[in-house]
């Protein structure tokens, strides 16, 4: 028996979203680089995205920004 995909187009368009925030993202990060809450937020939506590797390069850059949020992250990531 074949297993049924339901990530339908609502998923496919949740995903074109998040691509388009973390472009948003990325762009915002070029003038400050160093922001807590963009590197969290990108960080998350890797997570999301089930870009894992992204996401622990975010974490790692934020562990010396912020470590209680490079925590927060770490635990979105393996929620994931």
């Amino acid at each position: 028996m074949m297993e049924k995909d339901y990530r339908g187009p609502f998923s496919r368009m949740g995903e074109g979203l998040l691509e388009k925030y973390i472009e948003d993202l990325k762009k915002e990060l070029e003038g400050k680089p160093d922001d807590p809450d963009l590197n969290f937020k990108l960080g998350v939506a890797y997570a999301r995205l089930k870009k894992i590797e992204e996401a622990r390069q975010i974490y790692k850059k934020l562990k010396d920004i912020n470590p209680a949020l490079a925590k927060e992250l770490l635990d979105v990531i393996y929620e994931v």
